[in-house]
């Protein structure tokens, strides 16, 4: 018996993903969407899945967000251990730029930053609240939006299932 909470879920999930489109699997209007690059100028994911032919963890943070803060510090050790192979991307959302560098800075962040003032991420992946997590193959397919917290273990069982 399929438990209501898990039906409800995977409901969401899978409309998440009809939504993002299974053909190109990011979701145009995020694909193609620019964003702000916290140390200067604008790209969009497209651009980076084009530049460079790594799988991509896409993370959605605030700084009014605990559980984004608390997986930080995963992320940068993700970002330490498998940079190399897997480009990570975190996405300031509908925040002051301000307390965001802030908080990256004290927390030691070295992995690629960006801003979405607008929010227009989490609207095109149907994303309820943050933590987001998205994983995007080489060939740019969407291959899992995660929502709520990782620890480092479990994103890197995820990377290995999905990437």
């Amino acid at each position: 018996m399929v438990r209501p909470v898990a039906l409800v879920l995977g409901l969401l999930l899978c409309t998440t993903l009809a939504a993002c489109g299974s053909d190109t699997g990011v979701a145009a209007d995020a694909s193609v969407h620019p964003f702000r690059l916290v140390d200067g100028g604008t790209t969009t994911l497209a651009e980076l899945q084009a530049d460079d032919d790594r799988p991509m963890v896409v993370n959605l943070w605030a700084t009014w967000c605990a559980p984004c803060l608390a997986e930080m510090p995963d992320l940068e050790a993700f970002h330490r251990q498998r940079g190399a192979e897997i480009q990570l991307i975190g996405l300031n959302i509908s925040d002051s730029p301000t307390r965001a560098a802030e908080l990256t800075a004290e927390l030691g962040i070295t992995y690629l930053l960006g801003r979405d003032p607008e929010g227009v991420f989490v609207e095109a992946l149907g994303a309820v609240g943050l933590p987001v997590t998205v994983f995007i193959t080489r060939q740019g397919r969407l291959a899992l939006v995660h929502q709520g917290p990782l620890d480092l273990e479990r994103l890197a069982d995820l990377a290995a299932e999905h990437l």
